[in-house]
Protein backbone atom coordinates (compact mmCIF):
# COMPACT_ATOMS: atom_id res chain seq x y z
CA UNK A 1 0.00 0.00 0.00
CA UNK A 2 1.47 3.24 -1.03
CA UNK A 3 0.38 6.40 1.46
CA UNK A 4 1.41 10.14 2.02
CA UNK A 5 2.29 11.22 5.30
CA UNK A 6 2.97 14.23 6.65
CA UNK A 7 5.04 15.60 9.38
CA UNK A 8 7.52 18.25 9.39
CA UNK A 9 7.78 17.40 6.13
CA UNK A 10 6.37 15.23 3.37
CA UNK A 11 7.18 11.16 3.31
CA UNK A 12 6.22 9.39 0.55
CA UNK A 13 6.91 5.61 -0.20
CA UNK A 14 5.37 1.98 0.40
CA UNK A 15 3.77 2.03 3.93
CA UNK A 16 2.74 -0.87 5.95
CA UNK A 17 -0.44 -0.97 8.49
CA UNK A 18 1.13 -2.04 12.02
CA UNK A 19 -1.47 -0.42 14.32
CA UNK A 20 -5.47 -0.20 13.93
CA UNK A 21 -7.22 3.33 14.88
CA UNK A 22 -8.89 1.87 17.90
CA UNK A 23 -5.32 0.25 19.26
CA UNK A 24 -3.96 3.59 18.68
CA UNK A 25 -6.38 5.42 20.62
CA UNK A 26 -6.00 3.23 23.45
CA UNK A 27 -2.45 3.34 23.97
CA UNK A 28 -2.71 7.38 23.98
CA UNK A 29 -5.24 6.95 26.63
CA UNK A 30 -3.66 4.51 28.36
CA UNK A 31 -0.29 6.81 28.39
CA UNK A 32 -1.89 9.60 29.44
CA UNK A 33 -3.96 8.19 32.25
CA UNK A 34 -0.46 6.08 33.49
CA UNK A 35 1.49 9.80 33.59
CA UNK A 36 -1.44 11.19 35.38
CA UNK A 37 -0.78 8.34 37.46
CA UNK A 38 2.32 8.76 37.95
CA UNK A 39 2.60 12.64 38.82
CA UNK A 40 -0.22 12.27 41.33
CA UNK A 41 1.27 9.27 42.89
CA UNK A 42 4.49 11.04 43.53
CA UNK A 43 2.37 13.56 45.71
CA UNK A 44 0.62 11.33 47.44
CA UNK A 45 3.45 8.56 48.16
CA UNK A 46 5.76 11.68 49.45
CA UNK A 47 4.90 13.37 53.37
CA UNK A 48 6.55 16.63 52.24
CA UNK A 49 4.37 17.27 48.83
CA UNK A 50 1.26 16.53 50.32
CA UNK A 51 2.04 18.90 53.25
CA UNK A 52 2.97 21.44 50.88
CA UNK A 53 0.09 20.91 48.48
CA UNK A 54 -2.35 21.82 51.32
CA UNK A 55 -5.45 19.51 52.14
CA UNK A 56 -7.81 20.46 49.56
CA UNK A 57 -5.56 20.33 46.85
CA UNK A 58 -4.38 16.40 48.25
CA UNK A 59 -7.98 15.44 48.19
CA UNK A 60 -8.37 16.95 44.71
CA UNK A 61 -5.30 14.99 43.25
CA UNK A 62 -6.64 11.67 45.11
CA UNK A 63 -9.83 12.27 43.34
CA UNK A 64 -7.22 13.04 39.76
CA UNK A 65 -5.59 9.99 40.41
CA UNK A 66 -8.60 7.39 40.80
CA UNK A 67 -10.56 8.93 37.75
CA UNK A 68 -7.23 8.43 35.88
CA UNK A 69 -7.01 4.95 36.89
CA UNK A 70 -10.34 4.08 35.80
CA UNK A 71 -9.14 4.69 32.39
CA UNK A 72 -6.15 3.16 32.68
CA UNK A 73 -8.21 0.25 33.67
CA UNK A 74 -10.61 1.06 30.65
CA UNK A 75 -8.23 0.46 28.44
CA UNK A 76 -7.64 -3.30 28.11
CA UNK A 77 -11.40 -4.03 28.87
CA UNK A 78 -12.35 -1.66 25.62
CA UNK A 79 -9.32 -3.45 23.49
CA UNK A 80 -11.24 -7.20 24.76
CA UNK A 81 -14.29 -6.38 23.61
CA UNK A 82 -13.98 -4.16 20.36
CA UNK A 83 -11.29 -5.85 18.78
CA UNK A 84 -10.86 -9.29 20.71
CA UNK A 85 -8.86 -11.30 17.98
CA UNK A 86 -6.26 -9.07 17.64
CA UNK A 87 -6.44 -8.97 21.32
CA UNK A 88 -5.71 -12.85 21.38
CA UNK A 89 -3.53 -12.50 18.81
CA UNK A 90 -1.26 -9.60 20.58
CA UNK A 91 -1.44 -11.80 23.81
CA UNK A 92 0.09 -14.81 22.07
CA UNK A 93 2.56 -13.14 20.62
CA UNK A 94 4.05 -11.60 23.61
CA UNK A 95 4.32 -15.34 25.16
CA UNK A 96 5.77 -16.75 21.98
CA UNK A 97 9.69 -16.38 22.92
CA UNK A 98 12.34 -18.40 21.50
CA UNK A 99 15.62 -18.70 20.89
CA UNK A 100 16.12 -15.37 18.66
CA UNK A 101 14.67 -13.61 21.40
CA UNK A 102 18.19 -14.39 23.10
CA UNK A 103 20.41 -13.04 20.05
CA UNK A 104 18.15 -10.16 20.29
CA UNK A 105 19.32 -9.67 23.38
CA UNK A 106 22.88 -9.59 22.48
CA UNK A 107 22.21 -7.89 19.58
CA UNK A 108 20.62 -4.86 21.15
CA UNK A 109 23.39 -3.73 23.62
CA UNK A 110 25.42 -2.60 20.23
CA UNK A 111 22.30 -1.59 18.79
CA UNK A 112 20.08 0.61 21.37
CA UNK A 113 22.46 1.51 23.87
CA UNK A 114 25.61 1.98 21.60
CA UNK A 115 23.77 3.06 18.56
CA UNK A 116 25.71 0.86 16.06
CA UNK A 117 23.43 -0.31 13.33
CA UNK A 118 24.15 -4.17 13.83
CA UNK A 119 21.70 -6.71 11.77
CA UNK A 120 19.00 -7.89 14.81
CA UNK A 121 17.45 -11.48 14.40
CA UNK A 122 14.28 -11.85 12.97
CA UNK A 123 11.17 -10.13 14.95
CA UNK A 124 7.45 -11.05 14.56
CA UNK A 125 5.80 -7.57 15.21
CA UNK A 126 6.51 -6.95 18.42
CA UNK A 127 10.14 -7.47 19.11
CA UNK A 128 11.54 -8.62 22.71
CA UNK A 129 12.12 -5.46 24.03
CA UNK A 130 8.13 -4.31 23.02
CA UNK A 131 6.70 -7.56 24.25
CA UNK A 132 8.77 -7.52 27.57
CA UNK A 133 7.36 -3.85 28.14
CA UNK A 134 3.61 -5.10 27.45
CA UNK A 135 3.75 -7.83 29.51
CA UNK A 136 5.66 -5.70 32.14
CA UNK A 137 2.34 -3.53 31.96
CA UNK A 138 0.20 -5.63 31.97
CA UNK A 139 1.10 -7.19 35.12
CA UNK A 140 1.53 -4.26 36.48
CA UNK A 141 -1.82 -2.78 35.50
CA UNK A 142 -3.00 -6.00 36.83
CA UNK A 143 -1.25 -5.18 39.96
CA UNK A 144 -2.64 -1.97 40.25
CA UNK A 145 -5.86 -2.73 39.93
CA UNK A 146 -5.84 -5.86 42.77
CA UNK A 147 -4.53 -3.49 44.95
CA UNK A 148 -5.72 0.35 44.18
CA UNK A 149 -9.26 -1.20 44.37
CA UNK A 150 -8.60 -2.79 47.72
CA UNK A 151 -6.84 0.30 49.01
CA UNK A 152 -9.71 2.50 47.75
CA UNK A 153 -12.75 0.68 49.02
CA UNK A 154 -11.26 -1.49 51.91
CA UNK A 155 -8.87 1.33 53.82
CA UNK A 156 -10.37 0.57 57.12
CA UNK A 157 -12.37 -2.49 56.53
CA UNK A 158 -9.25 -4.85 55.75
CA UNK A 159 -6.46 -5.81 58.30
CA UNK A 160 -3.98 -3.44 58.23
CA UNK A 161 -1.27 -5.90 57.32
CA UNK A 162 -2.87 -6.77 54.45
CA UNK A 163 -3.68 -2.53 53.69
CA UNK A 164 0.44 -2.94 53.83
CA UNK A 165 1.06 -5.23 51.97
CA UNK A 166 -0.94 -3.98 49.41
CA UNK A 167 0.70 -0.41 49.30
CA UNK A 168 3.76 -1.84 49.08
CA UNK A 169 2.93 -3.87 45.81
CA UNK A 170 1.11 -1.22 44.35
CA UNK A 171 4.64 1.03 44.91
CA UNK A 172 6.44 -2.05 43.58
CA UNK A 173 4.26 -2.18 40.66
CA UNK A 174 5.17 1.16 39.98
CA UNK A 175 8.82 1.22 40.36
CA UNK A 176 8.69 -1.65 37.89
CA UNK A 177 6.50 -0.28 34.95
CA UNK A 178 7.75 2.95 35.66
CA UNK A 179 11.24 1.94 34.85
CA UNK A 180 10.36 0.01 31.73
CA UNK A 181 8.10 3.24 30.87
CA UNK A 182 11.52 4.93 30.84
CA UNK A 183 13.54 2.67 28.49
CA UNK A 184 10.12 2.27 26.14
CA UNK A 185 10.11 6.03 26.03
CA UNK A 186 13.50 6.56 24.84
CA UNK A 187 13.36 4.05 22.24
CA UNK A 188 10.66 5.04 20.69
CA UNK A 189 11.22 9.23 21.18
CA UNK A 190 14.68 9.66 21.22
CA UNK A 191 16.68 6.29 19.81
CA UNK A 192 17.90 7.82 16.17
CA UNK A 193 17.65 4.68 15.13
CA UNK A 194 13.51 3.85 16.11
CA UNK A 195 11.53 7.03 14.35
CA UNK A 196 9.57 5.01 12.85
CA UNK A 197 8.17 3.41 15.87
CA UNK A 198 6.25 6.33 17.11
CA UNK A 199 5.28 7.20 13.72
CA UNK A 200 3.50 4.33 13.24
CA UNK A 201 1.62 4.62 16.65
CA UNK A 202 0.60 8.30 15.35
CA UNK A 203 -0.59 7.16 12.10
CA UNK A 204 -0.58 3.37 11.92
CA UNK A 205 1.91 3.11 9.54
CA UNK A 206 5.52 2.48 9.15
CA UNK A 207 7.51 2.08 5.80
CA UNK A 208 8.22 -1.32 4.46
CA UNK A 209 11.81 -0.83 5.12
CA UNK A 210 11.58 -0.72 8.32
CA UNK A 211 9.48 -3.60 8.88
CA UNK A 212 11.99 -5.40 6.64
CA UNK A 213 14.80 -4.45 9.21
CA UNK A 214 12.85 -4.34 12.28
CA UNK A 215 10.45 -7.39 12.45
CA UNK A 216 11.56 -9.36 9.08
CA UNK A 217 9.52 -12.33 11.21
CA UNK A 218 5.91 -10.37 10.36
CA UNK A 219 7.08 -8.94 7.27
CA UNK A 220 8.38 -12.21 5.43
CA UNK A 221 6.94 -15.04 7.49
CA UNK A 222 8.36 -16.71 10.45
CA UNK A 223 10.33 -19.68 8.37
CA UNK A 224 11.76 -17.55 5.92
CA UNK A 225 12.92 -15.12 7.82
CA UNK A 226 14.73 -17.31 9.96
CA UNK A 227 16.42 -18.58 7.27
CA UNK A 228 17.21 -15.45 5.90
CA UNK A 229 18.50 -14.38 9.03
CA UNK A 230 20.81 -17.64 9.44
CA UNK A 231 21.87 -17.77 5.74
CA UNK A 232 23.22 -14.41 5.75
CA UNK A 233 24.87 -14.93 9.76
CA UNK A 234 26.84 -18.14 7.95
CA UNK A 235 28.11 -15.39 4.98
CA UNK A 236 29.20 -13.39 7.43
CA UNK A 237 30.96 -15.82 9.60
CA UNK A 238 32.47 -17.55 6.27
Amino acid sequence: MTVKIETEEIVEGRWIKRYTGLERLLHWVHTGAYLILALTGFVLFAPQLECAAGCQAVRNIRVLHRIAAVFLGATPILYAIFQPRRMVMHVREFLAFCRYDLLWFKAAIPYYLLGRHVVMPPQPRFNTGERMNALVMVLGVAAFGVTGVGMWFGKGIIPPGLFQAMLLLHDLAFTVTFAMFLVHFYLAVIHPLMWQSLLGMRFGYVSESYAREHHAAWYYGREEAMEMWEEGQAEAEA
